[in-house]
């Protein structure tokens, strides 16, 4: 089984080298930053000032002790870059018909807006989307413009952008790190990196953007990591990510048939596939939408 498991990582990884939403003003980016080390400095110090731990500080920098110099450059890592976002729905419905007039209505008021499909317990709705936004006043905004022109059932959710582990699209290769950990090995292959957690197989697989080397595809097969905060069981997955956009069945290894739960949200895809055994989590898939 593991050999099976192990080619179908291969099969992803070749996928992996190979491979309309209103945003307002909300932009999620790996927000890093570099600061310069001065007399006085200390670990404790700056990790109090920027509310992050001195074990983080050292983890995230690679560093051996708690010993720092003036002049010296220091990361500091960027915790917040999964924090909610405001999704203003200006109306669900049981008929895509019926979301697509909204729509067309809300056009005609120039208000820009996507229909996005959700399953709820088997079946599916469809929401019409009329903006995401990372300031809560103004998604309070949008949704107020909304039922001034009578859409009354005009509400805010509050959704997270997609990760894995607290990984997003356009999070750095140190961000990686500092959430999964380091592994025993690491191979690259083009813009592809493969990290090993143990000798069984890639636990990580990860490509770049070649403009900024910013991740812009994570795989995780969470059978060959250590960590215990990927959901390895398809009601986990649910409860950790909440209502899918979509769920299918697809082929898998030795013509078995698998099933597959997909997220969509802010341009990005997260696609977590379930074993034949209809429980057990294959590998998630999280990357940039074409």
């Amino acid at each position: 089984m593991k050999k099976i498991k192990q080619f179908l990582q291969v099969v992803l990884c070749t996928v992996l080298m190979g491979s309309v939403i209103y945003l307002g003003n909300g932009k999620v980016l790996a927000k890093e930053q570099y600061i310069t080390i001065k007399n006085g400095d200390t670990l404790y110090s700056i990790s109090k000032l920027y509310h992050i731990t001195v074990e983080d500080l050292k983890e995230y920098n690679q560093l051996t002790s708690n010993k720092i110099i003036a002049g010296q450059k220091l990361l500091i890592p960027d915790f917040e870059q999964t924090k909610p976002m405001y999704v203003v729905v200006a109306g669900s419905f049981g008929k895509k018909t019926n979301a697509d007039k909204r729509v067309t209505l809300l056009k005609k008021k120039g208000i820009e807006a996507v229909v996005v499909q959700k399953v709820i317990t088997g079946k599916n709705f469809y929401r019409v989307q009329a903006g995401v936004f990372s300031s809560k006043s103004k998604a309070h905004k949008m949704k107020s413009k909304l039922q001034d022109i009578g859409i009354k059932d005009a509400f805010l959710l509050s959704e997270r952008p997609l990760h894995i582990n607290g990984v997003i699209v356009r999070s750095s290769y140190n961000q990686l790190l500092q959430k999964f950990g380091k592994p025993i090995k690491t191979e690259d292959e083009n813009k592809t990196r493969s990290l090993y957690y143990n000798n069984e197989g890639a636990g990580v697989r990860v490509t770049f953007n070649s403009a900024n080397d910013s991740i812009e595809q994570l795989q995780v097969y969470p059978e060959f990591l250590t960590t215990t905060s990927i959901p390895t069981e398809k009601n986990k997955v649910l409860h950790a990510y909440g209502n899918p956009n979509e769920m299918k069945i697809v082929s898998c290894y030795e013509s078995a048939t698998c099933e597959q739960i997909i997220y969509n949200f802010y341009k990005v895809h997260l696609i977590i596939q379930i074993d034949r055994d209809g429980k057990t989590v294959q590998y998630l898939d999280l990357r940039k939408a074409k």
